[in-house]
């Protein structure tokens, strides 16, 4: 039995006025987005979505740990 593979992509949403982080299955054409994570601009919040069920909770915890560090924009320095 194969373990599925997944992969993180990290992309901006002008629509939608923010940055998301998606887990998808890898391989799979067309793209199979299973869950996201998306940092809004405007409101300055996460939110999460899930597409699908059945998904590994190691593969959310990592995809929200992810989306913490690599969403929200950097802070300046004063």
């Amino acid at each position: 039995m194969t373990k599925i593979q997944y992969n993180l992509t990290r992309g901006s949403d002008v629509i939608r006025d923010g940055m998301y982080l998606e887990l998808s299955v890898a391989g799979t054409s067309p793209l199979r987005q299973i869950a996201e994570v998306f940092y809004s601009d405007v409101t300055h919040e996460f939110s999460f979505s899930c597409y699908e069920g059945c998904i590994p909770l190691e593969e959310i915890e990592k995809l929200i740990h992810e989306a913490k560090k690599l969403l929200p924009p950097a802070k300046q320095e004063s």
